[in-house]
């Protein structure tokens, strides 16, 4: 009599179909956050913000949903400041003997970037005043690669002495300046100050709590350093400079808010400053 395999097989596909569909599967609504982990650890930023974006939309898990909402908020204010970076180093640029042949496209280079900046900035401050209600006392546990920063950047220095850069050279300046810029501003929500090394170890297990106290008070500073954009030098863009300035007073409201709850005189005392500085830039101009 011939022997019959096929019980046995039958056998054995059962208990692989029973072990597959046991293990562990993403939710769907995460998947998107998954893909946003995995474009931060390839320095794709853009592709980032669209999974970071479906994620919000569509996650059921609220803990995902705000790192989702932070790291967001995060990135789009970093790019805010690199690719106003990038705009001022054409405008620099320019201005060098080197670059005299061709200020013309440099103008133009500028000009993008600052639009663009702007756009990030905007977004950046609407997304935090969505935020500000919804800030309470416990810190907000984030995942994300931490970004491969440089202390310089050969295309920027290139860009600003002058020199007409390649298209590669072009790109690789624009994504380490946002690599640079995201460094910071993670570092900063962080409770690093603007030091990407102090970043870095905060990050070093790739996660990090972020204190909704720091995390508004940090976010303003880079508007208000962003903001810089829209002086006489950059946009000449009075009144979206004062814009920024009244969502930055509001911001530090609700950090006031925050802190009385939960107090740290460091960290009052940075309110304080900000919020003398506001005043004085706020204050109407007598001619």
């Amino acid at each position: 009599m011939l022997y019959r395999p096929w019980p046995l097989m039958l056998l054995a596909v059962c208990v692989l179909l029973m072990a597959c569909s046991n293990a562990p599967t993403t939710p769907e609504g995460n998947v998107p956050f998954t893909d946003a982990k995995n474009n931060f650890k390839a320095s794709d930023y853009s592709a980032a913000l669209v999974n970071l974006d479906k994620t919000i939309k569509w996650t059921k898990d609220e803990s995902i949903r705000q790192q989702a909402v932070v790291l967001r908020t995060a990135l789009v204010t970093a790019l805010a400041d690199s690719y106003k970076q990038m705009a001022e180093a054409y405008y620099t640029g320019a201005k060098q003997p080197a670059g005299q042949s061709h200020s013309g496209a440099f103008s133009v280079k500028r000009s993008d970037y600052y639009k663009t900046a702007q756009g990030y900035l905007m977004d950046a401050m609407q997304s935090t005043m969505d935020q500000r209600a919804k800030l309470g006392g416990n810190a907000v546990p984030i995942e994300v690669t931490f970004p491969g920063f440089m202390a310089t950047n050969p295309g920027m220095t290139k860009i600003k002495l002058g020199q007409v850069v390649s298209d590669s050279e072009g790109v690789s300046a624009e994504v380490q300046a946002d690599r640079n810029a995201f460094a910071v501003v993670l570092s900063a929500i962080a409770g690093a100050g603007q030091d990407p090394n102090k970043g870095q170890q905060a990050f070093s297990s790739g996660k990090a709590d972020i204190d909704p106290r720091v995390y508004i008070i940090e976010l303003s500073n880079s508007f208000m350093q962003s903001s810089t954009m829209f002086d006489y030098r950059g946009l000449n863009a009075p009144d979206r400079l004062r814009t920024v300035n009244e969502v930055v007073r509001g911001n530090l409201e609700v950090a006031e808010k925050l802190l009385a709850a939960k107090p740290d005189k460091d960290l009052e005392a940075r309110v304080k400053k900000m919020q003398a500085d506001l005043d004085k830039a706020l204050k109407p101009k007598t001619k």
